[in-house]
């Protein structure tokens, strides 16, 4: 297809609206008959209610679908609302709409997470959400790529991420070898990542949590795999299991971090904002740990590398390094590359 062609199935808007063929709204709400939502993180479901009131349908994995149920507080009429136009598509598995086929495909990213394959009018456009490359399902034989660039920019490199769950660990096993409770913060998704990591790399103390969060994590364990000796903070098994096993792992929400206490235990603050070392001392008993659920620069473009599409979109909604990051594809990768919106508005701005 040429590109005005192509360019008439692709549209990004100013709220975070990922628009693919005639049928699709991705991530964002737009007046089209099916709404299809990558994950469950806000940025990406942003809009629901306008979609559940005008769109026909709603498309996501059907751990995403368990994830916003238990997540965001919906009144009884968008619950039901929900429930009545919920497609639940298992990664591989089609719908046809009018004509036009949607798939969700693996991503490496929180539970659930998926990209979105479309196929239309002869095109083939993908759209990656945000990923993780390792675990990421690459899309190939794609005229278009519309990718995300949250770690746009060339300054942001990890060279440790391929070490940074080892680190991790050991920074946590060291404080539960001095008998104290390790706090952790971060946001849903990664927080259970960090409880997988810890469980594989032989830590076995009891994970505690607020309420929510011990929902979200039953979900992960339905969908990922055991995590095992796990618990609501208000259970009344706790006071028992904790003398039994002298110390734990508590986990909250990012929102915490900011109130924590710094006169006990030993804080661990996950983010993907740093670069420059693995772990880093912030205070005498808190740590920020480079844990990120987010491709970084290189990742980026070695997915554009391994899938080769006719031409790139940099959604630049939701960062602000999608001119920077299109100039590179073109150089670096030599793939034409191209961003939307074009203004200078985005969904960062709009939060």
């Amino acid at each position: 297809m040429n590109g005005d062609g192509l360019r008439s199935l692709i549209d990004i808007k100013w709220n975070g609206a990922i628009l693919i063929g005639k049928s699709f709204t991705v991530d964002g709400h737009w007046n089209r008959p099916v709404r299809v939502i990558t994950h469950a993180h806000l940025d990406h479901v942003i809009g629901l209610r306008d979609s559940l009131k005008n769109s026909g349908a709603i498309i996501f994995t059907p751990a995403t679908y368990e994830l916003i149920t238990e997540i965001y507080e919906l009144n009884g009429a968008l619950k039901a609302l929900l429930s009545k136009k919920a497609i639940a598509l298992s990664y591989g598995k089609y719908l046809d709409v009018n004509g036009e086929v949607v798939r969700l495909v693996k991503a490496n990213h929180i539970v659930g997470a998926s990209q979105v394959l479309v196929e239309s009018n002869g095109s083939r456009i993908g759209y990656t959400g945000d990923f993780k490359l390792r675990g990421t399902e690459i899309m190939k034989d794609l005229d278009a790529l519309i990718i995300e660039a949250t770690y746009g920019s060339r300054n942001f490199k990890r060279p440790f991420k391929d070490f940074i769950n080892e680190f991790f660990a050991d920074l946590v096993n060291d404080g539960l070898a001095r008998r104290a409770v390790v706090y952790i913060y971060g946001y849903y998704g990664k927080l259970q990542e960090a409880m997988y990591i810890l469980r594989s790399s032989g830590i076995t103390a009891p994970f505690i949590m607020p309420r929510k969060l011990y929902k979200v994590t039953s979900v992960a364990e339905k969908y990922c795999g055991p995590i095992g000796n796990y618990y609501d903070e208000a259970s009344t098994e706790l006071r028992k299991l904790l003398m039994d096993y002298g110390s734990c792992v508590v986990f909250y929400h990012m929102n915490k971090a900011s109130r924590r206490s710094l006169t006990e235990g030993l804080h661990i603050i996950l983010t993907g904002w740093e670069f420059r070392e693995p772990i880093r001392r912030r205070s005498h008993n808190t740590w920020t740990v480079a844990l990120s659920d987010h491709a970084d620069y290189e990742e980026l473009l070695e997915y554009i590398e391994r899938s080769r599409p006719g031409l790139v979109v940099v959604d630049a909604s939701r960062s602000e390094y999608a001119e920077e990051f299109a100039r590179d594809v073109e150089a670096c990768v030599g793939i034409r590359s191209t961003t939307m919106p074009k203004n200078n508005e985005s969904l960062v701005s709009y939060f």
